[in-house]
């Protein structure tokens, strides 16, 4: 069985699956932190609590350096347009238009553009011809055939 991702697919990889996730524990780690801030400055004395403050406080500083690093390489890919996905949306959406057809109606083989890239366009196979793998500037659709016809669509 042959798969194939969809416009969709990529569209919805554009940014990490986890950020969400990421900020939740962020947010976490810093209410435990001013909890800890609040229960240290109740019980000067305690030992235990200024070494649990002062751990909380490393962690902290840890998540959030973190995330300022991920917001930033996500910016950079964003307006770069070196992130895989954006690249495959905006080839897959130039292929769309000199197809005439819907994007939505575009799978590739591969999450990359390089070497060996079949493209389904409605219901024909293409094989991609790039120019140079590594600048890519040109390419070429050439109509193929697939021996295996059982082609598994991966949407998200």
């Amino acid at each position: 069985m042959t798969q194939m991702w969809t416009y969709t697919y990529f569209g919805n990889h554009t940014s990490n699956q986890f950020d969400w996730l990421r900020y939740g524990i962020t947010g976490v780690v810093i209410l435990i932190t001013m909890g800890l801030l609040l229960n240290y400055l109740r019980h000067r004395n305690n030992a235990r609590n200024r070494d649990l403050l002062v751990l909380s406080l490393l962690v902290a500083g840890l998540a959030v350096a973190i995330q300022i690093s991920d917001i930033q390489q996500n910016y950079q890919l964003t307006n770069s347009g070196n992130s895989n996905s954006l690249i495959m949306r905006q080839f897959m959406r130039d292929v769309a238009k000199k197809k005439q057809v819907a994007p939505d109606q575009i799978a590739a083989n591969q999450t990359s553009l390089g070497t060996g890239l079949v493209l389904k366009v409605g219901s024909a196979y293409y094989q991609v011809t790039f120019n140079n793998d590594t600048a890519i500037t040109t390419y070429a659709l050439t109509k193929n055939t697939l021996l295996n016809h059982k082609v598994q669509l991966i949407k998200e």
